[in-house]
């Protein structure tokens, strides 16, 4: 018999509400995963192996850790990812986790990621799609704006499509993020979603600070960057009076 290229080690956890965070634009679901994980005070409860994965250990407060992992509490489970699941290896997980998700029948399944708008605007929106029309409306009561065409590339999309083929109330939120760079305050406006459609209850001032923080560092970036051109340009301007 075939060995499986993805085995997943995790415990039966009932009726499961499964959050996946994995990394994607602007690092929207991988912020919101791991900071779920801390503030419910999770448990690494699983991890996926397979011959495809780097050999590699993620040190986290000075143990080994697999780089793909399932943190739990209760009837709450979250999938965090430290290092780029390339394609092949997405659609394996994502098919197990659909099946091993319809044995335990979980309540819902929600993804979290970003969507690129390549610009800034006063009031970034999350954006939702659910695997059947109900679950839209549901999303749209939530405060997600419905995404009616585009695609949804890395495990949101194919988990979403897993998931909803086997009659699982599957979601994606999608952050709007400018997408350079990691977006704490996208992940923060995701989390006000998904608080809406779970019991889940977390602050996300933390995510608000560490943004602010680093839109500050940007704004002195662009700020020093903006002198030394006009600097260059006096200079250059000098050479021709």
């Amino acid at each position: 018999m075939e060995e499986k290229p993805v085995k997943l080690v995790l415990p039966e956890v009932k009726n499961p509400i499964f959050i996946e965070g994995y990394p994607g634009i602007g690092l929207v679901g991988h912020i919101a995963g791991n900071f779920l994980a801390k503030e419910l005070g999770m448990e690494m409860i699983g991890y996926v192996e397979s011959p495809f994965i780097p050999p590699m250990s993620i040190v986290l407060e000075g143990k080994p850790n697999p780089p793909l992992r399932f943190y739990g509490k209760d009837n709450v489970i979250v999938a965090v990812a430290d290092i780029y699941v390339p394609p092949t290896l997405v659609n394996e997980i994502a098919k197990e986790l659909a099946s091993y998700l319809s044995e335990m029948k979980a309540e819902k399944v929600i993804s979290i990621g970003g969507i690129g708008i390549g610009f800034f605007k006063e009031k970034m929106e999350v954006w939702g799609v659910g695997a059947r029309e109900e679950l839209n409306r549901e999303l749209e009561e939530a405060g997600a704006k419905i995404l009616q065409y585009g695609s949804i590339m890395g495990m949101s999309g194919k988990l979403l499509w897993e998931a909803g083929r086997r009659g699982l109330n599957a979601y994606v939120l999608l952050g709007e993020t400018f997408g350079d760079r990691p977006d704490p305050r996208a992940a923060a406006n995701v989390i006000e979603v998904l608080k809406k459609l779970t019991p889940i209850d977390v602050s996300t001032e933390p995510l608000i600070k560490e943004a602010e923080m680093i839109e500050e560092q940007l704004r002195k970036m662009h700020e020093q960057m903006e002198q030394a051109r006009k600097k260059e340009m006096k200079q250059y301007e000098s050479i021709y009076l």
